[in-house]
C-alpha cells in the first residue's frame, strides 16, 4: 500500500512540539518527533482500514453450498450465517409474517427472513468477515442485503455462484421427490439467474461446482486469495 504524502496534518504535529525540542537533535526532541509521527501514521491506518469482507454463496440445490461454507469458515474464520439458522431462530415470526391469501410460500424464500437476518447480524461478531449460505435466496432478500451492506459500511459483496447443470443436480438428489427437485430448480433459476441485476456492483465469480468438493474448494480458495488478498 502506498504511503500517503505528508501535508498540513504533519506540519501541525511538528509545530505542536515545543520549539527547543524542534531545534535540538537530542534524545528528548527525537522522542517528541517520533510520538508525533506515530500519532499521524496511526490516524492514517485507522482511516484507511478496509471494510469487513462479505462473501455470499449461491447455487442450486445439490451444489454443495453448505459443504463449501464449512470449509471457508474453517480456513478464513468468517462469521457464518445460514438460511437454516435464520429459519430456526424464530419460527413464530415466520408464521406471523405469512399472508393468508398467498399459498405455497417456501420458508427459504420468505420475506420475513430479512428481519431474522438483521437480528442475527446485529448479534454476530464479524470482525474477520461475513459469510452467507443460502441467504439471499430471492430478489427481495438481495435488495434488503444490499441496503444493509450500504448502511453498515460493509465490503462490497463477493458472490460465489456455484454452477451445476440441472442433470447433475437431479443425479445428486435422486431418491428425493422428483417434483420437489424440479420445483426447487425452477425457483432457483427464476430468482438467481439474474444475480447480476440483483447485485449490480458485486464481484460475481462463477465456480464450477460439478467437480468433487476438494476441486470446488480449490477454485474458491484461489478466488478468495485474489479478491481478498488472503
Amino acid at each position: 500500500m502506498a504511503i500517503p504524502m505528508l501535508t498540513m496534518p504533519f506540519r501541525s504535529e511538528i509545530e505542536a512540539v515545543p520549539a527547543p525540542w524542534r531545534r535540538s537533535p537530542g534524545p528528548v526532541g527525537r522522542r517528541a518527533l517520533c510520538l508525533a509521527l506515530g500519532g499521524l501514521f496511526l490516524g492514517v491506518a485507522v482511516a484507511q482500514e478496509p471494510p469487513q469482507p462479505v462473501v455470499v454463496l449461491i447455487g442450486p440445490p445439490g451444489s454443495g453450498k453448505s459443504t463449501q461454507a464449512a470449509r471457508i469458515q474453517k480456513q478464513y474464520r468468517f462469521a457464518l450465517i445460514t438460511r437454516e439458522q435464520l429459519m430456526q431462530d424464530d419460527p413464530a415470526l415466520l408464521a406471523r409474517y405469512k399472508q393468508p391469501d398467498i399459498q405455497g410460500v417456501e420458508p427459504r424464500a420468505d420475506p420475513a427472513l430479512n428481519q431474522l437476518f438483521l437480528r442475527r447480524l446485529e448479534q454476530t461478531e464479524i470482525g474477520r468477515g461475513l459469510l452467507l449460505d443460502g441467504y439471499p435466496a430471492t430478489k427481495d432478500h438481495a435488495d434488503f442485503l444490499r441496503q444493509v451492506v450500504e448502511q453498515k459500511g460493509l465490503g462490497n459483496p463477493l458472490v460465489l455462484q456455484l454452477n451445476v447443470p440441472d442433470d447433475i443436480v437431479r443425479e445428486r438428489l435422486k431418491g428425493q421427490s422428483a417434483a420437489k427437485i424440479e420445483q426447487d430448480l425452477k425457483d432457483y433459476h427464476r430468482e438467481m439467474d439474474f444475480v447480476t441485476v440483483y447485485f449490480p456492483q458485486a464481484d460475481i465469480v462463477a465456480i464450477d461446482a460439478s467437480k468433487n468438493p476438494r476441486g470446488v474448494f480449490r477454485q474458491i480458495r484461489q478466488t478468495l486469495k485474489q479478491r481478498l488478498k488472503k
